[in-house]
C-alpha cells in the first residue's frame, strides 16, 4: 500500500511557497520529509489532511492511495492519522484525558470502547490510570504518547507525524522515536515524519526528501 502526494503547489500573496512538490510512502516503512524551519514541512502535511489556511492557495496536487485519488479531508482518521509538534497545544485543558480520547473519537466519528482505548494506552507505555489526568498534570512525553494511541485508535494504516519530538528532553526523545518504531512494525504502518533534526533522519528513514523553500522537494 502507498500514499502518494502529487505535484503539489502552494500559493500564498501571488508567492509560491511550494512548486510541483512530489513524494510517496509506502506501509512499513518511514518517509522522511527533511528541511529547514520556514522550509514548508507542515504546509506539506497541512496539505495532505485538508486542514491549509484560508489565505494559502493550492494551486495544483493530488493524493493518491494506491494510485487512486483521494479526498483529503474525508481521509483523515481513514487512511491515515497524525501528530503534531507541542502536544500540549493539542489538548483541551479543561478535558481530563479520558474526555478528550471520548470527544476526538466521537468526532472523528471512531468505533472505541474502555478496552480498546486502556489497549491502546499500553501499547504506547501508558497505564490506564493517565485517563483521569489533566494536560497540565502530565509531561510533554506523555502526552505525546496520548497523542500516538489516539492516532492507533483510528486504525489507519498511515501516520503523519510532524516534528513529534520538538521540545522533548533527549531521552523521551529516543523514547518516542523508539516507540513509532515498534508500532511500525507492529501494525505495518507507513510513517511520514518531518524533522528538522538530520540525527533523527538518518536514525529512522527509510527514503528521504529534503524540502527546499519555494522549489519543492528534492529526493
Amino acid at each position: 500500500m502507498t500514499l502518494t502526494l502529487k505535484h503539489l503547489t502552494l500559493m500564498c500573496n501571488n508567492k509560491i511557497l511550494l512548486n510541483d512538490m512530489n513524494l510517496s510512502i509506502k506501509a512499513g516503512q518511514t518517509t522522511i520529509l527533511f528541511g529547514k524551519s520556514g522550509s514548508g514541512k507542515t504546509l506539506t502535511t497541512l496539505a495532505m489532511q485538508g486542514l491549509l489556511p484560508k489565505n494559502i492557495k493550492q494551486v495544483s496536487g493530488e493524493l493518491l492511495l494506491n494510485d487512486t485519488p483521494i479526498n483529503p479531508q474525508t481521509s483523515r482518521a481513514k487512511v491515515f492519522a497524525s501528530i503534531m509538534q507541542n502536544p500540549r497545544s493539542c489538548f483541551n485543558p479543561l478535558y481530563s484525558l479520558h474526555t478528550h480520547i471520548k470527544e476526538s473519537a466521537n468526532a472523528l466519528k471512531i468505533h472505541w470502547d474502555m478496552k480498546t482505548i486502556e489497549s491502546m494506552l499500553h501499547e504506547v507505555g501508558l497505564q490506564k490510570e493517565v485517563l483521569k489526568l489533566y494536560p497540565f498534570e502530565m509531561s510533554g512525553g506523555m502526552l505525546q504518547r496520548a497523542m500516538i494511541a489516539l492516532a492507533l485508535l483510528t486504525k489507519a494504516p498511515f501516520l503523519i507525524a510532524d516534528e513529534p519530538t520538538t521540545d522533548l528532553d533527549i531521552i523521551v526523545q529516543y523514547r518516542i522515536l523508539k516507540l513509532l518504531k515498534h508500532l511500525q512494525k507492529t501494525y505495518g504502518l507507513g510513517i511520514l515524519l518531518i524533522t528538522h533534526d538530520l540525527d533523527v533522519a538518518k536514525k529512522m528513514g527509510d527514503s528521504f526528501y529534503c524540502l527546499t523553500p519555494c522549489e519543492g522537494v528534492l529526493q
